[in-house]
């Protein structure tokens, strides 16, 4: 029951970051990691070059671990372990 709810929350920070990153970097690695597209088949999909498609896949996944480590250190932080 405790995993399940873990990975209930990690599903809530997942879909709250990627709706804070751009278009521009969001679709890219949602056609990528979330429906598994080609790098091709995106490209032709968002009518940009193929190098465009990598580098904001690239980006958009950093920017993605920034912003999802952020959360996860805020949370943390907003929750400090109880002393004895």
């Amino acid at each position: 029951a405790e995993a399940d709810l873990q990975s209930a929350a990690d599903r809530e920070r997942i879909l709250e970051v990627l709706e804070t990153l751009s278009d521009a970097l969001r679709l890219p690695l949602m056609l990528r990691d979330g429906d598994g597209f080609t790098y091709e088949e995106i490209a032709a999909q968002l009518h940009i070059s193929l190098s465009a498609v990598k580098m904001r896949i690239k980006r958009g996944r950093e920017e993605f671990r920034r912003r999802f480590a952020a959360i996860a250190r805020d949370e943390r932080a907003s929750y400090p372990l109880e002393g004895p």
